[in-house]
């Protein structure tokens, strides 16, 4: 039981951020978005890759959640409901489907059914291919999308699936970048100043 309230508060956590971080997209960096669907940075990628590197694949659900508040509260588009289900459906599975990918590809990570991570190994490079996986896989399912869709009936463009995938690749690993220097620098503040503590190791 435990566990489940925990899953369910993980989910709900997810599909707010979800919300949120594709709400600043689309109202603070529109200098970034090349059209409705597509930005050169798209920082909701960030949540996509991290929630379910934390959470497993429950974080698709929230991503899938997280989309349907945005598109029908947040931002409601001019789209059918079953359109609107369909796409905020094809990004949670999209971020679950490069989680199993990923490992597959990772001797980082075991069991398929339920990913444990080795978060002690996992370094920069790893965090980049999972990264590059879910950009990959997300771009090739939401032109898919796109393209069945009759509010969007998008054809197939090089150019914008070029767009999406480097948009996904630099929203997440920019914002893995930001979150890495901010701990960095946490380190070096008061209380446990990286300086002061390795002057103690040194005494010792």
């Amino acid at each position: 039981m435990r566990k489940l309230i925990d899953t369910s508060t993980g989910v709900c956590v997810i599909a707010a951020l979800h919300a949120c971080f594709v709400y600043v997209q689309f109202d603070y960096l529109t200098i970034f978005n090349n059209t409705p669907q597509m930005a050169v940075l798209f920082i909701p990628a960030a949540v996509r890759v991290f929630s379910v590197i934390i959470f497993g694949y429950w974080a698709g659900l929230g991503i899938s959640l997280g989309t349907l508040i945005h598109d029908l509260h947040l931002h409601p588009l001019p789209q059918t409901l079953s359109e609107t289900v369909f796409s905020a459906s094809q990004q949670g599975i999209a971020a679950s489907v490069s989680l199993l990918i990923w490992a597959l590809l990772s001797n980082k990570v075991s069991c398929l059914l339920n990913p444990q991570i080795d978060f002690k190994r996992i370094n920069a490079f790893d965090v980049l291919r999972m990264c590059c996986i879910q950009a990959f896989v997300n771009s090739t399912t939401a032109h898919i999308f796109y393209i069945w869709s009759p509010s969007i009936h998008l054809q197939f463009d090089w150019y914008y699936y070029a767009v999406m995938l480097v948009g996904d690749l630099t929203g997440a690993f920019f914002i893995f970048i930001i979150a890495n220097i901010m701990f960095s620098l946490l380190k070096r503040t008061p209380p446990f100043p990286r300086k002061h503590y390795d002057d103690t190791m040194n005494n010792q």
